[in-house]
């Protein structure tokens, strides 16, 4: 299923790999991550994460993911604001 994703932020962690914080356009939808999924066309690994992030009036944000990408240098292929595809 094709989901999508505007980007929020990239970063290196001090792990050497490139994280990718994208909000989901519909935050309802429901998607799965395998070996074969990309970001934007960038390979991600099969784990994501949920950040601790507060929305303006202080409630959890549902809408952010945290993705792993395999490739740290696809980072600059990701720019913040982008919307991207998550296939």
């Amino acid at each position: 299923m094709r989901t999508e994703f505007v980007i929020e932020g990239t970063f290196e962690g001090g792990d050497g790999r490139g994280y990718v914080l994208a909000r989901a356009v519909d935050p309802t939808i429901t998607f799965t991550v395998s070996s074969e999924t990309k970001l934007g066309g960038c390979a991600v690994e099969r784990w994501l994460d949920i950040p601790r992030a507060m929305d303006a009036a202080g409630n959890q944000r549902t809408d952010l993911f945290g993705f792993c990408l395999r490739n740290v240098s696809d980072r600059t292929h990701l720019e913040i604001g982008a919307r991207v595809v998550l296939a």
